[in-house]
C-alpha cells in the first residue's frame, strides 16, 4: 500500500538530472521537492501508530512543504491544516483547498522577521484546542531521510559528485542528500545557499525579500558541520538568475533555482574539474506574476544592472550584506563559527 501511494505522489514529484553548461554541471530538477519528505513523515507516522487514521495533520508552512502535504495527505485520507502568511498566493491557497485542507494565514507581512514565529503560535493554540499531529517539518527526521532516493538517483545518473549546491531552509534537503552522497564520495563538497536576515548561519532575523530559502528559527533538521561554503544572495541576485537560468538552458524555474543555478555556475567556473550538482527544488508556476513580471520587477526596483555578478568572501557571518557573499564555513558547527568570527 505505502509503495503504491508513494508511486501516486511521485507522480507529482517527478526529478530528472538536466545537463547544463558547462558540461561538468547538472542539477537535480525537481517539480515539487517536498512531496518527498511530506510522505516520507506521514507514511512513517502511520506506521508507528503516531498518526491514526482519522488524525487530523497540522503544519507551518507558506511553500511547497504545505502544498506536498496536501497532496500526500489527501492521498492518506487525513485531514490538513495549513498555517501560513501572504506568501501563499490565492492560486496556491486554491489548489490545497481543493485537495481538502485549510489554510489559516497569519497578518503579517511574508517578509516580516517574525512572521515563521507567529504561524508556530497559532499552530500551537490549535494544537493545544484540537490534540492534532504536528508534522514538524524543521525538526522531523523523516524530512532528510526522504532524500535517500533522489541522491541515489543523482549518482546512477550523474556519477561521482565532487561539489553538492543547495539553497537552505529546513535543512532537510541540502543535508539528506549530502548524507546519502557522502556515504559513496565522503569527500563532496557541500555548498549551502541563505539570504540576508535568516538565522540559519549566524545572522541575526530582519526582514527578508527572498522567499523560499532561509528561516527565522534554527531548525533540527540543518547540521550545519556538514557545510563546506556557505552563501548569501539578495533577492535580486535570485530573481535575475532565475531568468538567466531561463535563458541559457530553457528551463523556467522559480528564484531558489535560479539562486542555485548562479552559485553552482560560479563555482564550476572556479574549481575546473570539478563535477558540480545543483539543487532546483521549485518550477516557476508561483512566480509568474512577479519575478517572471517586468512590471513588477520594476516596480520594485528589481534590475538585472544592480545585481551582484560575484560573490564578495568575508570572513564572519556578521559580515555579510548587500547583493552576494560567500564565507569558508569549513564543516565547522554554529557555535565555533561565530566564536571565531567574535575573537
Amino acid at each position: 500500500m505505502a509503495d503504491r501511494l508513494y508511486e501516486i505522489v511521485g507522480a507529482h514529484a517527478p526529478l530528472k538530472i538536466v545537463s547544463l553548461p558547462p558540461e561538468n554541471l547538472a542539477a537535480i530538477d525537481f517539480r515539487i521537492m517536498k512531496v518527498f519528505p511530506a510522505f516520507n513523515i506521514i507514511d512513517a507516522g502511520i506506521r508507528n501508530g503516531e498518526i491514526g487514521r482519522n488524525r487530523t495533520i497540522v503544519e507551518t508552512s507558506s511553500g511547497t512543504m504545505a502544498l506536498g502535504l496536501a497532496i500526500v495527505c489527501m492521498h492518506f485520507g487525513l485531514k490538513l491544516h495549513i498555517f501560513g502568511d501572504r506568501a501563499i498566493e490565492p492560486p496556491l491557497q486554491r489548489t490545497m483547498e481543493d485537495l481538502g485542507a485549510e489554510v489559516h494565514l497569519v497578518d503579517a507581512a511574508a517578509s516580516d522577521a517574525n512572521v515563521q514565529l507567529l504561524r508556530k503560535n497559532a499552530l500551537l493554540d490549535f494544537l493545544d484546542r484540537t490534540g492534532a499531529t504536528w508534522t514538524r517539518q524543521y525538526d522531523n527526521l523523516g524530512n532528510r531521510l526522504a532524500y535517500a532516493r533522489p541522491a541515489e538517483e543523482a549518482i546512477r545518473q550523474f556519477g561521482k559528485i565532487d561539489a553538492l549546491v543547495a539553497t537552505v531552509g529546513s535543512g532537510g534537503s541540502s543535508c539528506g542528500l549530502a548524507h546519502y552522497c557522502r556515504a559513496f564520495f565522503p569527500e563532496m563538497k557541500l555548498v549551502g545557499i541563505d539570504t540576508f536576515g535568516s538565522v540559519l548561519f549566524g545572522q541575526p532575523a530582519s526582514h527578508r525579500d527572498l522567499r523560499g530559502l532561509g528561516n527565522s528559527i534554527l531548525p533540527g533538521n540543518l547540521l550545519h558541520e556538514a557545510f563546506d561554503e556557505v552563501h548569501w544572495l539578495g533577492a535580486n541576485e535570485a530573481y535575475q538568475a532565475a531568468h538567466r537560468l531561463h535563458r541559457e538552458t530553457s528551463l523556467k524555474r522559480g528564484p531558489t533555482s535560479g539562486a542555485a543555478y548562479l552559485v553552482a555556475k560560479w563555482y564550476t567556473q572556479n574549481c575546473p574539474g570539478s563535477k558540480v550538482l545543483a539543487v532546483f527544488p521549485d518550477d516557476s508556476s508561483r512566480y509568474e506574476h512577479n519575478v517572471y513580471d517586468p512590471t513588477w520587477l520594476n516596480r520594485h526596483g528589481y534590475r538585472a544592472p544592480h545585481a551582484a555578478a560575484e560573490p564578495i568572501l568575508v570572513h564572519s557571518p556578521l559580515r555579510a550584506s548587500g547583493g552576494w557573499c560567500r564565507f569558508d564555513w569549513r564543516r565547522r558547527s554554529l557555535a565555533d563559527v561565530m566564536a571565531s568570527s567574535h575573537s
